[in-house]
């Protein structure tokens, strides 16, 4: 066991137990400090997530594994509304993993090659504020555009990142240094060149992205990021919501983003560029969502997104429809089954077309892929009614039918998601008048 696992380890076993002592009797002074710090406004987080994959490709092996793990967090109070401290620890442990030449656990991102689990302690960090800015540092969450969780497996990526985050005004910032960040499947952290794919490149990142409103009314994002001698990439979109009546409202968003190489090239070789753009239309009507949107990719280059999912709005369960040149459409709808008397059930189908892409060194064309996803979610905080201990509970059940066509011919695989989640919370009394 590391130090810093120790450490946190053990700080979490001190609020633990501290807890009886400081809520027998009220304390003033240091002593009330602490009191807030380590119990009154303390947290303690206890996630559990069940996950099976299961992808039937046209031609061996396919990929299946069924997981268990999820995590457990500690986090402070603010002591003299000044310092807070936190640390999550993660651990993904297989419950099946075939390693035959036909059936694999091997490329499910869920765990280790080989089908083997691991601990890690993604998250441990420490924060200072002042007047609404908060400086935190080491081991942290990250949801900043382009540079997020990646969180559709068992465990999120997280991220070692000195940063500053705040709001001037009606616009959130952040504001900071990305050193390494730790993938989905790994144990352990890696540099910010190594995670786009550059070998022996030690980099790290400059980041930052302002945040102004919500989709509700009126909504406005965009982040930069820059890896020397990686990688740039810039995004931003916009978007709102227009009541028409009482029982219909739409939304509409658009996107923009741009990406590069830069100074020595070290992940592409030599000089490269690209871009993406995409709109996408919403509307909800009582019970039933529908959605259109389409997205075009630049022809010179594959867009890269190897600091966290792929945030364009034809990006799908399996597919992420960017590679280069091509144009993605997807039409959807959902029915939330409360317009039936099951409230916290919800359906969920999209087809979407990918065509007209290219491979950006040979400019041969690439194939045409359709994928069709179904979604079944169970919510119980959209339950009317709930009792709070099934709130936390959510289950998602997925299935995707992809077709790929090329030179007259077809390659299909069909791929099955499910997801359980159930979190249970306890915090403070928060005392603090």
């Amino acid at each position: 066991m590391s130090r810093v696992t120790l450490f946190a380890t053990a700080a979490g076993w001190l609020l633990l137990l501290s807890a009886p002592a400081f809520a027998q009797a009220p304390a003033d002074g240091l002593k009330a400090e602490l009191q807030r710090f380590l119990y009154d406004e303390a947290t303690t987080v206890v996630h559990s997530r069940s996950y099976l994959f299961d992808r039937q490709n046209h031609a061996p092996p396919s990929l299946a594994a069924a997981v268990t793990g999820g995590w457990v967090g500690l986090q402070t109070g603010w002591f003299y509304d000044t310092l807070q401290l936190g640390a999550v620890g993660y651990t993904t442990q297989p419950l099946w993993a075939p390693q035959g030449r036909d059936l694999t656990s091997n490329g499910t991102s869920l765990l280790k090659p080989g089908g083997y689990g691991y601990f890690t302690l993604g998250q441990a960090y420490a924060s200072v504020r002042w007047n609404k800015q908060t400086v935190t540092v080491f081991r942290q969450y990250l949801d900043e555009l382009e540079v997020n969780p990646r969180d559709d497996r068992e465990i999120p990526q997280t991220f070692e990142a000195y940063a500053l985050r705040g709001a001037v005004g009606p616009v959130n910032y952040f504001a900071g240094y990305v050193a390494a960040m730790k993938p989905r499947d790994y144990s352990a952290f890696i540099n910010m060149g190594e995670a786009a794919g550059a070998p022996n490149a030690n980099k790290g990142m400059g980041l930052f992205s302002v945040k102004y409103g919500s989709m509700s009314d009126l909504q406005i994002r965009a982040s930069t990021y820059y890896v020397p001698d990686i990688l740039w990439s810039s995004y931003a979109d916009a978007g709102g919501t227009i009541r028409v009546n009482e029982d219909l409202r739409v939304q509409l968003a658009a996107q923009f983003a741009v990406q590069g190489s830069n100074g020595l090239n070290l992940l592409t070789g030599q000089p490269s560029s690209t871009f993406w753009g995409g709109f996408r239309a919403d509307a909800f009507w009582g019970p039933m969502a529908f959605r259109l949107s389409y997205t075009q990719i630049g022809s010179a280059a594959n867009w890269r997104n190897p600091y966290g999912i792929f945030i364009g709005y034809n990006k799908m369960q399996s597919l992420d429809f960017n590679r280069a040149g091509e144009m993605a459409v997807t039409a959807g709808a959902s029915y939330d089954f409360k317009g039936a008397g099951l409230p916290g059930v919800i359906f969920l189908a999209t087809a979407t077309y990918g065509g007209n892409s290219v491979n950006p060194q040979t400019h041969t064309s690439l194939s045409n892929n359709w994928e069709y996803d179904l979604e079944l979610a169970i919510r119980g905080d959209a339950m009317t009614n709930a009792p709070d201990w099934l709130k936390p509970f959510n289950l998602r059940n997925r299935v995707a039918f992809v077709d790929q066509y090329l030179n007259n011919t077809v390659n299909s695989y069909t791929e099955y998601r499910v997801q359980l989640n159930y979190e249970l919370t306890w915090k403070g009394p928060r005392l603090r008048q």
